[in-house]
């Protein structure tokens, strides 16, 4: 809901949601209302999931002239011009790619001025306390994955080592203004088990850009 909210307190016409999975930012975006102006590109690399977004769509009755569907590879969109979206929004995604890569390509693909959004697995400021969280989801996350799938957590297991090895909120931050992004800042929602980054392209050509 807060990644919902940030997202319709920015001005845009072209909100591009990339690894958007089964489409739930973009889906609450477009369901609490669009402009007649405004478009959405609902996007993932994995077409069975990106289907399941859209059906998801037709269900809820979306209208399908402001919202498209593409597979997209968030480290590579070369079907995406320069300069060309508003607003980019990727939930849960850097964890699973090169986040280098994907956050350079959305300052690729946004327009000066245009805003990114992240929300993604982050840290407890207390040290005891993300401690005490990675433990138990070393504990738990690979019993979830045996009952979930009937006995392959290999997937869990790959979103758990995202978890621990994930950059702090602070690291993530810095990472984005190194790649080209300025006015970087972020808020942790759950205690720091998550956060939310917002950066914005720069208007104008660094110097020594």
């Amino acid at each position: 809901r807060r990644m919902v909210a940030l997202v319709r307190q920015t001005p845009w016409l072209r909100l591009l949601d990339v690894a958007a999975g089964t489409g739930d930012i973009s889906l609450r975006v477009i369901k609490a209302g669009l402009t007649a102006q405004q478009t959405v590109v609902v996007s993932d690399i994995c077409p069975a999931m990106l289907s399941i977004a859209q059906q998801r769509a037709q269900v809820a009755g979306v209208p399908a002239e402001q919202v498209q569907f593409q597979v997209l590879d968030a480290h590579h969109a070369p079907s995406v011009p320069d300069n060309s979206v508003d607003c980019y929004t990727m939930s849960l995604g850097l964890k699973i790619c090169d986040r280098q890569r994907a956050i350079a390509e959305a300052l690729r693909v946004l327009q000066p001025g245009g805003r990114l959004l992240t929300l993604e697995a982050s840290n407890i400021s207390w040290g005891w306390l993300q401690r005490a969280y990675l433990a138990y989801m070393r504990l738990c996350m690979p019993l979830v994955g045996r009952l979930a799938t009937g006995g392959d957590s290999s997937a869990y297991l790959y979103l758990l080592q995202g978890i621990t090895v994930f950059p702090t909120a602070e690291q993530l931050a810095l990472e984005m203004e190194q790649i080209g992004f300025e006015r970087v800042t972020f808020e942790r929602l759950s205690l720091g088990i998550v956060a939310i980054h917002s950066a914005y392209k720069p208007r104008e050509p660094s110097a020594g850009g």
